[in-house]
This record gives structure tokens, C-alpha cells and sequence, in this order.
């Protein structure tokens, strides 16, 4: 490492200049610096998108730079060179080149480990799942030019400039019209809350109001979900509802992640959260049939899949097991805690090899997980939750929802506590939600980004694609 410091306290005037244009994520995403990769220091690293970019001078090696690329793609990470004068003399084609490379979809990796078959388990959910719009075993063939090609209704093109606002259009409707038909209530609650969310990977933005003292706490959290009054709604006796609606969360910018979004939140009273793992689909398979797709569907248990896929036990493997198979992305492993590398193995082994045409659905996470779900007594205790997938998109996140209040107290506590050791701002909690939790009724929700299934709908995977205007330019 004491190589890459020295490299990076003394770059050539390209690499310099490259880097004021790819630092703090400009481009949407992070990039690196002298990046370890495959036993040589990549010039710049966008570790989430395989990517490196190096830059060559007028003295080099070619042979010596064809097996450094070579050896970087076996690695599978894709390599850009550029010339130090592209780089000076011709900034914004590079980086156009660089934004263009980074929307592609990023290629299997060459030395992948071998694809197990699946077990018995998930195989039966697979073909025997009788919830609507489960496709089998089978996977169905690829439909990207039905409902989304040349001449479909919402098809991007210089003559349909708007497409994406009238697929939203279309998907509100869609969405109002699916829970009238069962007698689901949509409601609306408050953007500004004095309570915030206190979840540590989670930042919220914060403003206050100037009006008279009695009005209430000047202090007020804008809603990063609208889970705490939905729920004490159900508290309330409201029944079955849904929010669709906007919300916001802090620092999240770039080519995936808008710090405005809309989100769908809606509750099933007296279900458990495999029956609305079943209505999800159904409602994700509606949407697809708006550009003429339907997917096959996959559900898993998260342990399941671990197994399947890459032979190993999330819960009882050690983590020297977990984090064999992420060495080839030289992720620092400073102040990453057990549930981070089953995070990490998620995101960089498993989802980006989820079919563009399937739902995947994982549910009965780590108890460690949790989050706001119940914990489901055992050997060992499992979180009562789900993720739903569409392609390589998690779209949403449910539980079988945690009603005890004291229970819940105490998640926030350890939460807060979490948000002290990484030195950031401690969050006050709902103390309207837990006065009343342990009045609402056993019950499952889940939250779905609107966003993340338009980008799905619309083959990109740019989110400023499916905005009338983002966050830069708002």
C-alpha cells in the first residue's frame, strides 16, 4: 500500500486532471485512485461498475501494457487507456467515453465460480409457487424489443422526447387501479416529522421551521419512507393501505440513486410476509405487461441461495469463507462487520448474475438484518423480511412487521449507538410510534422504489432517464 500512496501523492498533470473530474463520485459513481487490482495499482478504479481507466504517456511498454489489461479483464474488470494529451487536450470526450462505457452492462466475469443447480428447496418454489404470476422453472425468452422497441407507446426516441413521463403516468394509474380493486385505502401522511429515521447507513435531510413555539418542534426530519405514520395508522384501526409518494434521503446521488424519490409503501393486515411476497410479484408482473414483458420467478431463502450459488453458509461459515470470494475487488476491510461482506457478496457475486427477465425474491434473512421485522424463533432465528429483485434491480424490501414496542425501542437504541461509533449525528426516535405499536395488528409491509421499476420498464440504467428533472439540475 505504501506503493499506491506514493503513487497517488505524485500523479502526472493528466492523472491530476482526470482526477478533479472523477473525485467525490461526479460521474454518479466513486472512483479510486492507484487502486490494487490483480497485483498492479489500476490509475483510477469504479470498483462497483468493474471499470479502470488508465492513462498512458508517450513512453510505454505495449506488450507489457497488453498483458497488464489482459490480466485486469481476467480479473473482470474492464480496462479504458487514454492518452496524458487525450486527457489534456480533449477532457470531455474522455470523459463521454467513460460515461458511456460505465451504461453498459457490465459483462459476466471471466473466471466466475462454477453455477450450482439448485437444490430441492428453492427448485420447488420456483415451479410449485402459486402465487400469481409465477412463470416455473423455465426461464421465458428475452423480450427487450416487445413493448419497448421502435413504435412501442412509451419507446425513448428523438419524436417521443417525454416517453418515460407517460410510463410513470401509466404505472400511478396502474398502481391506484391494482389496490382499489382490493380494497386497499390510499392515504397521505406527513413529509416533515419531528422524529427521524435513526437507521445508520440512512442519512436524512433536516430543516427547520421559523413559525410560532406552540406549532410544535422546530426541528423537522424530512421522511427518508413513510413506514412510522403508515404504521400508526394501522395502529389506528385504518386497515389495509397504501402511500404513494415522495421522499428523500441524504447524499444519495449519482447515476443510480436521486435524493428525491417515490416510493410505494403499502400494509396487509393479518398477513405474514410470504403472502405479500405473492401480491409484490403480481404487482411487478402488471407493470411489466404495460411494455409488453412478463419474467420468470425465482424465490429463495436467503440462506438457500447462498448455498446454491456460491457454496457457502451465510449463517454458520466463517468469515474468512465470506470474504474469500470478493479478494479479486481489494475492498478495504477496515470497519466492515459480518453482515457488510454478506452485504458485499450480494452485490458483487450474486445480483449482478440475476436474468435481465426474472423476478428473484429472497426472504428469512439473518436475524442480525432485522431491521423493523419480526424474529422468528430458532436454530438459528431468522428476520421475517423479504427483497424482491427484477433483473439485477432490488426494487423491494418487506417484513412480517415487528409490533412490540419495547422491542422496537430498543433497535433504535442500538441504532443511535451505531451512529455514535461512526461519528455521526444521534437521530430522535418516534416516540409517536412506539406510544402505539404495540396496538397495531399483526401485519406485513413493503416498500417498492418507483424509480428502480421505471429504469426496469424502460431498459436504463441511468434514474435521471425516468425524471422529468434530477437532482442536478432540479
Amino acid at each position: 500500500m505504501e506503493r499506491a500512496k506514493t503513487l497517488r501523492h505524485n500523479p502526472t498533470d493528466a492523472e491530476r486532471k482526470l482526477w478533479t473530474r472523477l473525485r467525490a463520485a461526479q460521474l454518479g459513481v466513486k472512483f479510486r485512485r492507484q487502486h490494487p487490482v490483480a497485483g498492479y495499482y489500476a490509475d483510477f478504479c469504479c470498483v462497483e461498475h468493474a471499470l479502470i481507466v488508465e492513462l498512458d504517456g508517450g513512453q510505454h511498454d505495449e506488450p507489457s501494457d497488453a498483458k497488464r489489461t489482459a490480466d485486469l479483464e481476467q480479473a473482470g474488470f474492464r480496462v479504458l487507456r487514454f492518452w496524458n494529451d487525450d486527457v489534456l487536450l480533449r477532457t470531455d470526450d474522455v470523459l463521454e467515453e467513460i460515461v458511456r462505457v460505465l451504461k453498459q452492462e457490465r459483462p459476466p466475469h471471466p473466471s466466475a465460480l462454477p453455477r450450482r443447480r439448485r437444490g430441492r428447496g428453492s427448485q420447488r418454489l420456483a415451479s410449485s409457487n402459486s402465487s400469481p404470476g409465477a412463470a416455473g422453472g423455465e426461464s421465458l425468452p428475452s423480450t427487450r424489443s416487445e413493448g419497448w422497441g421502435e413504435g412501442a407507446p412509451f419507446a425513448l426516441s428523438a419524436t417521443n422526447p417525454h416517453a418515460t413521463l407517460h410510463l410513470r403516468a401509466a404505472v400511478y394509474r396502474l398502481i391506484r387501479q391494482f389496490f382499489d380493486t382490493r380494497d386497499v385505502l390510499e392515504v397521505e401522511t406527513p413529509i416533515l416529522s419531528a422524529a427521524g429515521n435513526t437507521d445508520p447507513n440512512i442519512e436524512s435531510f433536516v430543516t427547520r421551521f421559523t413559525g410560532h413555539v406552540d406549532a410544535g418542534a422546530p426541528q423537522r426530519w424530512m421522511r427518508t419512507s413513510p413506514e412510522f405514520p403508515l404504521k400508526r395508522l394501522l395502529a389506528a384501526g385504518v386497515g389495509d393501505c397504501y402511500e404513494l409518494g415522495r421522499v428523500f434521503r441524504n447524499g444519495e446521488a449519482g447515476g443510480r440513486h436521486n435524493p428525491e424519490f417515490t416510493m410505494l409503501e403499502w400494509y396487509r393486515v393479518g398477513w405474514d410476509h410470504h403472502q405479500l411476497m405473492a401480491e409484490t410479484i403480481e404487482l411487478v408482473q402488471d407493470a411489466l405487461a404495460l411494455v409488453g414483458r412478463r419474467a420468470e420467478v425465482v424465490i429463495s431463502g436467503y440462506r438457500q441461495l447462498f448455498l446454491d450459488e456460491l457454496g457457502i453458509d451465510p449463517l454458520h461459515d466463517p468469515l474468512e469463507t465470506l470474504q474469500a470470494p470478493l479478494r479479486q475487488y481489494g475492498i478495504d476491510p477496515a470497519g466492515l462487520e459480518r453482515d457488510d461482506w454478506l452485504d458485499l457478496l450480494i452485490t458483487h457475486k450474486l445480483q449482478p448474475a440475476f436474468p435481465r427477465d426474472r423476478i428473484t425474491v429472497i426472504h428469512d434473512y439473518p436475524a442480525s438484518q432485522c431491521a423493523l421485522a419480526r424474529i422468528r424463533p430458532g436454530e438459528p432465528p431468522l428476520a421475517e423480511r423479504f427483497e424482491l429483485y427484477l433483473g439485477r434491480y432490488e426494487l423491494a424490501n418487506g417484513y412480517h412487521e415487528l409490533n412490540d414496542a419495547s422491542e422496537q425501542a430498543a433497535r433504535f437504541t442500538r441504532d443511535n449507538a451505531r451512529r455514535r461509533e461512526r461519528s455521526l449525528p444521534e437521530v430522535p426516535v418516534d416516540a409517536r410510534l412506539l406510544a402505539v405499536l404495540d396496538a397495531m395488528p399483526d401485519c406485513a409491509g413493503v416498500a417498492l422504489g418507483v424509480e428502480r421499476l421505471l429504469m426496469c420498464l424502460a431498459g436504463t440504467d441511468g434514474i435521471a432517464d425516468v425524471l422529468a428533472f434530477p437532482f442536478a439540475e432540479a
